[in-house]
């Protein structure tokens, strides 16, 4: 299949098909959204619902509805910010966002998760960038103001959360240097991009393992060495993302980085695909890739294809189109046209027993990775 009419179908796809099957069942008229609908489309009640899911779905709704793609988005979009604020960040947000909710909207989980704080913030930033909503952007300044209050670690970067969970882990961080960067983008403040800077540097100097040429994932307190017990397990999905995120960072300093969006795009390629062709969810280095593989690597290798194609790297296109056909082969080939299988073990066989809310930020952002690369126009 030709990449511009794949990539067209896959953009028809998610606004056209998935995205409607959201924005009319996905949000809970009682407050919130659902964490999961079943399989039939149907929304999963009674379930606990994660914060950063909330602030994803917010970021999604509000992307698309300052992208006109969606009548009803704009409308979800405030009521799930207004939801937010009210049921996850007690005291307007003084120490950022709780980590889990009752269906009811009561208090679960009050840890403080970094992860977490970090989707606050993109959520936040989506906002800005829509309408300069002033509540938003307080409300990340405050994240900010208690991530660098009670989570700073001292020997670099930032802690799991507030109750002292180990390993230290490169995911949160990533997270939060792509809120960084859209906050950046949504207010023109060199002061965000400046944090991006460090948490890039962190990447450079820390995260991203210039011997073995992978993203290590978790780490010793200090992060000074790879956890002794976890330290080898590499998802080749996250080196995918950075590649993407990479490339964003790259628009707003000017700072070349294109080689190391190469790298690690082809050695994730060689560690991490299956016998099928996909991204397993995670090995440990040197083994062979096998075992499960969720939807979300495979939208990252999708995104990250797309970027180092028009980085000039050769195959990378072809690689798209590929993947894109199997994506509607698999994935995406189900009862309900716009549901997905979130998961299928190392035979091929589906484990997935619901469709998360968690995985539309993953096919939002791939869907506007394709238009960019369709259009050449940033969205």
């Amino acid at each position: 299949m030709a990449l511009a009419a794949a990539l067209q179908r896959f953009i028809d796809w998610f606004w056209g098909a998935s995205f409607p099957i959201w924005a009319e069942r996905g949000w809970d008229a009682k407050g919130g959204f659902f964490e999961s609908l079943d399989n039939s489309g149907r929304p999963i009640v009674g379930a606990p619902r994660r914060v950063r899911v909330q602030a994803r779905q917010v970021y999604v709704f509000t992307t698309a509805a300052r992208l006109d793609r969606h009548a009803g988005a704009g409308r979800v979009s405030d009521l799930g910010f207004d939801y937010f604020v009210v049921r996850a960040c007690p005291e307007a947000g003084a120490r950022g966002c709780l980590h889990a909710l009752n269906p009811d909207g009561t208090a679960l989980d009050t840890r403080r998760d970094l992860y977490d704080q970090a989707f606050l913030i993109l959520a936040a930033a989506s906002r800005v960038r829509r309408s300069g909503d002033p509540r938003a952007l307080g409300l990340a300044r405050g994240a900010i103001d208690f991530i660098d209050r009670e989570l700073k670690a001292p020997a670099g970067g930032y802690l799991e959360d507030d109750v002292g969970s180990k390993p230290r882990r490169q995911n949160p961080h990533m997270h939060l240097f792509e809120a960084m960067l859209a906050l950046a983008e949504a207010t023109g403040d060199d002061t965000f991009l400046g944090r991006a800077r460090q948490l890039k540097r962190l990447f450079d100097m820390r995260f991203f393992d210039r011997r073995e040429l992978v993203l290590r994932e978790f780490f010793d307190d200090p992060m000074s060495a790879p956890d002794p017990r976890l330290g080898d397990i590499i998802e080749p999905g996250h080196m995918m993302e950075w590649v993407c995120l990479l490339d964003r960072y790259a628009a707003l300093t000017g700072e070349p980085v294109a080689d190391m969006q190469r790298l690690l795009y082809v050695r994730a390629q060689e560690i991490g695909r299956d016998s099928a062709g996909f991204l397993v969810d995670r090995l440990r280095l040197g083994s062979a890739p096998a075992g499960p593989r969720r939807l979300w690597p495979q939208t990252e290798y999708l995104r990250a294809s797309l970027v180092t194609a028009r980085l000039g790297l050769d195959g990378a296109g072809d690689a798209a189109a590929r993947l894109i056909e199997a994506l509607f082969a698999s994935y995406l080939h189900q009862p309900v046209n716009g549901l997905w299988c979130d998961q299928y073990d190392g035979e091929g066989r589906s484990v997935a027993a619901s469709v998360p809310a968690s995985i539309v930020y993953h096919l939002m952002e791939a869907a506007l990775e394709a238009e960019v690369h369709l259009k050449g126009v940033k969205v």
